[in-house]
């Protein structure tokens, strides 16, 4: 009963009930069930296409990540992606990030710092649209401090990936020659240990040096993005909102800053409170809201869950073997480097 209390799931778990308590015990019973008649849910449609299409274009971008080193199937890839999504946010804290590199690693057969090289170049890209979404939105809408606080230290920790990049990129074999001189005279075990986790992870990122890929990527990224803002919007229509196309923008935007680092398993709460909070700015008022991201999430969730689904029933595999395994979590979250990633072409 005691490890009970020291699994991150049961904290998270008990963090979304107590926010989900506090979004709905007040909520105006007799006008949700008017707001439900009211809905217009032909709109449902296309928010779900234009969901859909989401994990579409991040699958397709790390498609492309991946090319340099090995040749994958779109179909297997995609529920294979799917999949790693829905760890990520089930699991709360970097947890899932974690639980989402030994999936990659073990059905995709990566190294575990290859698959981390191309988690931490998908972030980068995220947060560079993200900083790009803040400053078209800012023509529009003025944020309040907290929010621009936050998108500076976005933007910082962004360009610091990108240099880091370029560095890791451009001075390898300095790197490896540093490594050689200093490290290997104490122990050679190490030295190598350094030398194969550098070798992988520019294998991730060394995709960026070409300049037609690096527009792939970037274009799949932009994407993502539009087609995100896509589905929300459809949603105001879905509930009659009278609010401007770039309320969906600003939705969005907050509810990436604040899902950043997942505290809860799933996302719940955390995510009603950010769309609530990011409504809240537009006036909606709060029952409207809180719906709204109920079937926002539906939405958004919907699409992997399938696509997941069928992933695990093909391959026999269950959740359970990764989020349980809390040694291998906290050996992948420790980055152990195993073997070099081999470069070949392989059907996935």
């Amino acid at each position: 009963m005691a490890s009970i209390f020291k699994k991150k799931q049961f904290w998270g778990g008990l963090i979304a009930l107590g926010i989900l308590v506090w979004l709905f015990y007040d909520l105006d019973l007799s006008r949700s069930l008017e707001v439900a008649k009211e809905l217009q849910l032909i709109y449902l449609i296309p928010a779900l296409i234009s969901s859909s299409f989401l994990i579409v274009f991040k699958t397709l971008r790390w498609q492309t990540i991946v090319s340099k080193v090995r040749k994958v199937l779109f179909w297997p890839t995609l529920c294979l992606y799917s999949t790693a999504q829905i760890i990520a946010v089930m699991l709360p804290a970097l947890t899932g990030q974690a639980g989402r590199i030994i999936l990659l690693s073990k059905k995709g057969e990566f190294t575990k710092t290859y698959a981390f090289s191309t988690i931490f170049l998908e972030i980068a890209l995220d947060g560079a649209g993200l900083i790009g979404l803040m400053v078209l939105c800012s023509s529009f809408f003025v944020f309040p401090s907290e929010y621009r606080f936050v998108s500076n230290i976005i933007g910082s920790a962004t360009a610091a990936l990108l240099v880091l990049f370029y560095l890791s990129l451009h001075f390898q074999k300095r790197m490896e020659q540093f490594g050689y001189n200093k490290i290997r005279r104490r122990s050679a075990k190490a030295y190598l240990v350094f030398r194969k986790f550098l070798r992988s992870f520019n294998d991730g990122i060394s995709i960026i040096k070409s300049t037609d890929k690096l527009f792939v990527i970037s274009f799949h990224t932009a994407m993502s993005w539009i087609v995100h803002i896509a589905a929300i919007y459809f949603l105001f229509f879905l509930f009659n909102f009278d609010i401007p196309f770039w309320a969906a923008v600003v939705v969005i935007i907050i509810n990436y800053l604040a899902l950043m680092i997942p505290i809860t398993p799933g996302n719940l709460g955390s995510f009603q409170l950010a769309v609530v909070a990011g409504l809240n700015l537009f006036s909606v008022p709060k029952t409207e809201a809180v719906l709204f991201s109920v079937i926002l999430y539906l939405v958004d969730m919907l699409p992997i869950l399938v696509l997941s689904g069928f992933f695990l029933f093909k391959e026999q595999f269950s959740i359970s073997e990764i989020s349980e395994d809390e040694e291998l979590i906290a050996e992948v979250a420790d980055m152990v480097v195993e073997t070099e990633c081999p470069v070949e072409e392989k059907r996935l």
